[in-house]
């Protein structure tokens, strides 16, 4: 049953620190693609803030979707889904502001980070901190999510009747309730880090993401980059892309114009149709006529 929530309670924070895994989801206001990023390490990168504010660290990847899409609109959904016995999905719909690592609020919010999760709130190459209002709460059954057991692959039969996959694998003393972390994210950017290519890296694939959206501030800056030119630049993309609405828009302005017109509001002058049939009088050697405000 879907039900919705105006912020967080104590139910929904025991949900959420529960997980191993969580979704966001985002999108250009214009463009041919919405993206969905999966993000592990949630007791190290996700932290609730308060009832309507959560945040989390974003680490460096091979693209800047969610970083692009929220610099242009703030739009972000986060999903939670439990692949436990105990079935649910919960959405938070927000509405999201990038803080960049060389942004001076940056430690600010990473240490109040900690103090909500503890002292290992960190990923190596983080670039970057989502700070989400969330705007409402959504929670609904889990039916369809597959459950993931520890042990040998099994085949849990549902309440229904219905055969459940579930997936198995070895038992392992790092895994924590039948998920294992994997150390390649941060092996990968320790390395990087060590050679001082992270931002080379950064400024090759974190500058656009894939509808042309400007990305990374940082590896913008250390390209110098024209920012003014290269926003305004991607607000052209955008608004030619919503050509229905530009055509609604001067329709209605032309409208406006017209009534505002009639009603004695508003005096058009088309003083360029007066060019023209004035031109048309000099070719055939006829006196050009002009209106008296116009003398």
């Amino acid at each position: 049953m879907v039900q919705y929530f105006a912020s967080l309670n104590e139910n929904h924070l025991e949900f959420i620190t529960s997980q191993p895994v969580f979704f966001v989801a985002s999108a250009p206001w214009a463009g041919d693609h919405i993206n969905v990023s999966p993000k592990g390490h949630p007791s190290r990168t996700f932290s609730v803030l308060g009832p309507n504010t959560v945040a989390y660290l974003d680490a460096t990847g091979s693209g800047c979707e969610t970083i692009s899409h929220v610099y242009e609109n703030g739009r972000v959904t986060v999903m939670f889904c439990s692949f436990g016995p105990s079935p649910q999905i919960m959405r938070l719909f927000c509405k999201g502001r990038v803080v960049e690592k060389w942004d001076q609020h940056y430690q600010e919010l990473r240490a109040r980070m900690a103090t909500e999760n503890g002292d290992d709130v960190d990923i190596t190459g983080a670039r970057a901190i989502i700070v989400l209002k969330i705007k409402k709460v959504q929670t609904s059954s889990g039916f369809g999510v597959p459950i993931v057991a520890k042990g040998s692959t099994a085949t849990i039969t549902g309440g229904d009747g219905d055969a459940i996959p579930a997936v198995g694998h070895d038992e392992d003393d790092n895994a924590i309730d039948g998920w294992k972390p994997r150390d390649n994210m941060d092996n990968w950017a320790r390395k990087m880090l060590e050679k001082q290519e992270l931002m080379d890296y950064q400024k090759r694939s974190n500058l656009y993401s894939l509808d042309g959206l400007p990305g990374l501030m940082s590896a913008r800056r250390a390209l110098d980059q024209n920012l003014a030119i290269e926003d305004t630049k991607a607000w052209i993309r955008k608004v030619s892309r919503q050509q229905d609405a530009v055509f609604l828009g001067v329709g209605l302005g032309i409208l406006l114009m017209i009534v505002l017109s009639l009603v004695g509001v508003l005096n058009i002058q088309p003083t360029f149709l007066h060019h023209i049939v004035n031109f048309q009088r000099r070719q055939m050697g006829e006196a050009e006529v002009w209106e008296k405000s116009e003398l």
